[in-house]
């Protein structure tokens, strides 16, 4: 599937010029959207399980979109992203991970607001738009210490996607090492999140087998199943 992702990426057609390539010219340009064709990548067998949520083996990290410092994000990148969005939900991918912290300076949260923009244009058919799924993070920020303050982030991502719910809430990364009164209020938060019907499942981020235990076993207290852990795929990672 990844070989085949990657043949239709490079066999996209470049975004339309009327003027020059440069990304001054580029600024004024709305590139008009085309229909796409829909046609799965992977087999249906692949289908994963997210607790209720039926999403695709693979998904799409958005970290880039939006960071200027890190990854040189421009807006006029924006019809470009457009492009690669259309391609890849057209070829089944339909989870994009994203989080509230994802976008620098005065674009903060660019990447949630990208996203729910690219559902509401993309130009294929209103079941697929429809069975897209947002899995977004809230950041374990020092100031917020309790639960009402991740709430509070969740409807922020709410407003910024012009979604009536997240389809997977995660919380970012653990404080239990250095603020375990502050993972208190990130869990909790998390669960009021579920129960209020902000989100449709939880998760985490970032979490060690030891937290990651932990975590699970007081959702369960408060009556919530942890659907995913996203982990660090990475040698040099040791979280404990």
């Amino acid at each position: 599937m990844h070989q085949q992702l990657l043949r239709a990426a490079a066999a996209a057609p470049a975004p339309p010029f009327t003027a020059s390539s440069s990304r001054s010219a580029r600024a004024h340009v709305r590139c008009p959207a085309t229909r796409v064709t829909e046609r799965l990548a992977y087999g249906r067998r692949e289908v994963v399980k997210l607790g209720q949520l039926e999403v695709s083996p693979m998904g799409l990290g958005t970290w880039a979109w939006g960071n200027k410092f890190l990854w040189g994000y421009e807006t006029d990148m924006d019809d470009e992203l457009q492009q690669v969005f259309n391609l890849v939900v057209s070829r089944g991918i339909n989870l994009f991970d994203t989080a509230d912290s994802y976008g620098t300076g005065a674009l903060n949260g660019r990447s949630e607001q990208l996203l729910g923009q690219f559902i509401r244009e993309y130009p294929g058919s209103a079941k697929t738009a429809n069975n897209i799924h947002i899995a977004t993070k809230f950041a374990a920020y020092p100031w917020r210490i309790t639960p009402g303050n991740i709430v509070a982030a969740c409807k922020g991502s709410l407003r910024r996607t012009g979604l009536e719910q997240i389809s997977l809430g995660q919380l970012h990364w653990s404080a239990a090492k250095y603020a375990p009164l502050q993972e208190w209020a990130l869990w909790n938060g998390l669960c009021d999140c579920y129960d209020q019907g902000l989100v449709a499942e939880v998760g985490v981020s970032n979490y060690g087998a030891k937290e990651l235990k932990r975590v699970a076993r007081d959702f369960q207290k408060r009556g919530v199943t942890l659907a995913s852990a996203q982990v660090c795929l990475h040698m040099q990672a040791t979280y404990q």
